[in-house]
């Protein structure tokens, strides 16, 4: 008798379900990175740049919070939950009720924490509990994963982000202002919420006080504290940058810099669906050069969108700015665009190494570049922004992610997992070198993109196929998907 899907025992899937499910969440990740960017774009016209800086300082702030809630749970219940799904359930409802002792201290601090801008205090409020009510669903997916049961998840991530961004549209439109979109934020989370924990019942890890252990609560909390400590060390550097230009209440600064900065993060969709991808694979591979053989192909397939991307970003990333946020923020988020296109290299990279290493239970050596990264942006970040406000943000950003990613880089080379690129990203640079003149002519934004777009791909193409044909059939592959 042909087995059930939902009978199927965790980790039997095959490789067509596992790619098909790759595929599912990377379609997740592209709507909801466009619901996302539909809501930033009509809110940064709405709201002006003063107002979507301070929704984009208490969205910062409350990240920040809620990085403690997140912590290194979803990580450890992958991974303890692998060696014994059964015990997801007892895992996922340890990992939930750590996550909300967690977030009320956080919100706690936070209330308590001197505000003189009501509005402020009440926006900042309302996003750091969606944001730490975004840890449960969070938790919920880690599940979903041990037990191979993803598809519901993926679904989910569609829904909330869709939920969110239209009563956040709603709400900015009828004139909700800052603290109605904060408000909106809120309840589209929670419905994600509730829909992500009807997916853990549904698949049989249902957090429950009766599954609460303690013996299961201190495994899960030993195995997530190198982790948790790089996660949350990662999230207070990577958005200290909006508290440093919010000093004062100044928040059209932030504005500035925060529509730059979305323009960079809307693009990791791709780099967020292909580390989803490459990781099963890094968990079961053989040796360590296996592993850097993936970072060679994951980098190599990386380049090919993110390079021109780059290139882009660099020489008509005001016009994209002015198009996209409004007229205001291209003179005032140009610069910074500037600088945030190359960190986005170096953004991509440090992640998939951050996961490599990760994966292959070197979790010390990604706590330690996460602290040293850490204590080189608090160091450079405060005298940047006081002498080029949002420029300076971009800058910090810049150098902070270069230097993570090197010492990442290092690291892996230590333990035999260097990806050797050689002719892996020649192409992608030369198609950049090719694109480049394109977009420097007087062209319209959007023709100069076209054209700039195909002669990138002709270039890359004609090299790749020299140089590195592998790369030419991995792209072919997810074209088809």
């Amino acid at each position: 008798m042909a087995q059930k899907s939902d009978d199927i025992e965790p980790g039997s899937r095959t490789a067509g379900y596992r790619s098909r499910t790759a595929v599912l969440f990377a379609v997740a990740e592209i709507v909801g990175k466009l619901a996302s960017f539909v809501m930033f774009a009509v809110a940064s016209r709405v709201l002006g740049p003063d107002g979507f800086g301070e929704f984009s300082w208490a969205m910062g702030l409350g990240l920040m919070a809620a990085s403690f809630g997140m912590f290194g749970f979803d990580m450890a219940l992958i991974q303890l939950g692998g060696a014994n799904p059964s015990k997801t359930a007892n895992y996922l409802t340890s990992s939930v009720t750590l996550r909300l002792i967690i977030a009320a201290v956080a919100v706690g601090v936070l209330a308590a924490w001197p505000i003189q801008a009501q509005g402020s205090k009440t926006v900042l409020l309302l996003m750091a509990l969606a944001l730490s009510l975004e840890n449960i669903s969070l938790a919920v997916r880690s599940a979903a994963g041990v037990l191979d049961r993803q598809r519901g998840a993926a679904v989910n991530i569609i829904i909330q982000r869709v939920a969110i961004a239209l009563i956040a549209v709603v709400v900015l439109l009828v004139g909700g202002g800052v603290v109605g979109m904060a408000a909106a934020y809120l309840a589209g989370t929670m419905i994600g919420t509730f829909a992500m924990l009807a997916l853990a019942h549904r698949i049989g890890a249902t957090p429950h006080l009766r599954n609460l252990t303690g013996a299961d609560t201190k495994a899960l909390t030993i195995k997530a504290i190198l982790p948790g400590a790089a996660n949350t060390m990662n999230m207070q550097s990577t958005r200290v940058d909006v508290i440093a230009l919010a000093r004062g209440g100044n928040y059209t600064q932030v504005g500035y810099f925060a529509s730059a900065y979305k323009l960079m993060e809307t693009s990791l969709f791709l780099s967020d669906s292909l580390i989803r991808a490459a990781m099963p694979a890094m968990l079961y591979a053989k040796s360590p050069a296996d592993v850097g053989r993936i970072l060679r192909a994951f980098f190599a397939t990386a380049a090919v969108f993110y390079v021109p991307l780059a290139i882009a970003l660099t020489l008509r990333g005001d016009e994209l700015l002015a198009l996209l946020f409004g007229s205001e923020y291209g003179p005032g988020g140009r610069t910074a665009l500037i600088a945030l296109s190359w960190a986005l290299l170096a953004l991509v990279g440090l992640s998939v190494m951050t996961t490599a290493l990760l994966v292959t239970n070197h979790s010390p050596d990604v706590a330690a570049v996460a602290f040293v990264t850490m204590v080189l942006k608090l160091g450079i970040v405060w005298p940047l922004v006081d002498r080029w406000g949002a420029l300076g943000a971009g800058i910090a950003v810049a150098i902070a992610f270069t230097a993570q990613a090197s010492l990442l880089f290092w690291r892996l080379s230590t333990h035999g997992s260097r990806p050797h690129m050689g002719a892996a990203l020649i192409p992608a640079v030369v198609g950049a070198a090719g694109m480049a003149p394109i977009l420097m002519t007087g062209l319209p934004l959007i023709p100069a993109l076209i054209g700039g777009g195909l002669v990138f791909l002709l270039l890359w193409a004609g090299m790749a196929r020299w140089l590195d044909p592998a790369s030419l059939q991995r792209l072919r592959a997810l074209l088809r998907r």
